[in-house]
């Protein structure tokens, strides 16, 4: 394989071909699919709206066919200050039904109602609940941290008004990368309303403050440096969604300071204030993850404050790998394993 020097200064978000120090991390599988569809694109830094028109598909040169369910259909649910869409996935069986609440991917700024169509339905056939999926608003349009506060809005209007879905008040919630993110911060806003959740499903979280660093050898997690340059998420990739994230406050000295203050530990949730009486939590990671140590020192802090938690690390694949079930035994099995536990979550409730 042709060798892969990063540009200067880290200016390609994306790497191609895959980088030499991640060759031995990666499962042999993943580079032969990744060779096949991705490597040969030249390297070019992130044009946001048009990655937004092709995010849902990036990975559906690996994406598995999913299950049919009883009926799909889009709703809207009310924020503060309007509306935000939801999509709503019903099983076969009869209702009402336990529900579980998804919020995509995407770095805050990228994801839609498509972006995690397959899990969901997924979800759906395998654990018997319904699955709402939601499309928070996204920076730097709307400014952080509106999509968790439109995620946790969701949660509180099916909470209190379940029958307009048809689902009963047995709630889960979870997502993948920044909606992972959402998950685990809805729990702490959920616990602290009185909203029980039975389970959290965390895959492949953010969860430090990245502005902190000015480069990855700075981070204290080791998964840091030793995938700064892995396919699909690097640290230039990170740096560019942090800068996004936070170029979404406004310029204006007074208004920023606001905004940083509402903000709050949401920006690093290692600095939450209490890790007391949060739910039973999956935290998911990939081996050839920058995110995989901060991921996992999250957990930890869970278990040290009583919480149960189910770790697992999936070996030899990169941040996104669940998308890819058609070819990577990894994706499928964490698909299995978080319907297995969803379904779990929910039973008797």
């Amino acid at each position: 394989m042709p060798s892969a020097t990063p540009a200067p200064n880290g200016q390609h978000e994306a790497i191609n071909p895959i980088h030499p120090s991640m060759l031995d991390r990666l499962d042999p599988t993943f580079i032969d699919l990744y060779n096949k569809h991705v490597a040969n694109s030249p390297n070019q830094a992130i044009d946001l709206a048009f990655l937004r028109t092709k995010y849902s598909v990036l990975y559906s040169y690996g994406t598995g066919p999913a299950p049919d369910v009883g009926r799909i259909y889009d709703s809207t649910i009310p924020v503060e200050g309007g509306e935000v869409d939801v999509r709503v996935y019903e099983p076969s069986s009869s209702g009402p039904w336990p529900v579980h609440i998804d919020f995509h991917g995407g770095g805050w700024g990228l994801g839609d109602l498509d972006t995690e169509a397959h899990i969901c339905k997924h979800i759906c056939h395998k654990a018997n609940v319904a699955v709402i999926d939601v499309a928070y608003r996204l920076v730097p349009e709307h400014v952080f941290p509106t999509g968790i506060e439109d995620s946790f809005a969701a949660i509180k209007y099916i909470y209190e008004h379940p029958e307009v879905f048809n689902v009963t008040k047995s709630l889960s919630v979870g997502g993948v990368s920044a909606g992972g993110n959402i998950a685990l911060v809805c729990a702490h806003w959920a616990r602290d309303a009185n909203i029980p959740l039975q389970l959290v499903a965390a895959g492949t979280p953010t969860i430090d403050d990245l502005a902190k660093y000015s480069s990855a050898s700075e981070s204290p997690f080791p998964s840091m440096q030793e995938n700064e340059f892995a396919p699909t998420l690097n640290w230039a990739r990170l740096a560019f969604f942090d800068r996004l994230k936070w170029g979404s406050l406004s310029t204006d000295p007074a208004i920023e300071a606001q905004q940083r203050k509402r903000i709050g530990w949401v920006k690093n949730l290692l600095d939450a204030p209490n890790f007391k009486d949060l739910p039973r939590t999956l935290i998911y990671t990939a081996g050839a993850d920058p995110l995989r140590d901060e991921g996992e020192a999250y957990g930890r802090k869970l278990v040290e404050n009583g919480a149960e938690v189910v770790f697992k690390r999936f070996p030899g694949v990169p941040h996104p790998f669940m998308h890819m079930d058609g070819a990577l035994w990894q994706a499928s099995q964490f698909i299995d394993m978080t319907c297995k536990e969803i379904r779990f979550a929910h039973e008797d409730r």
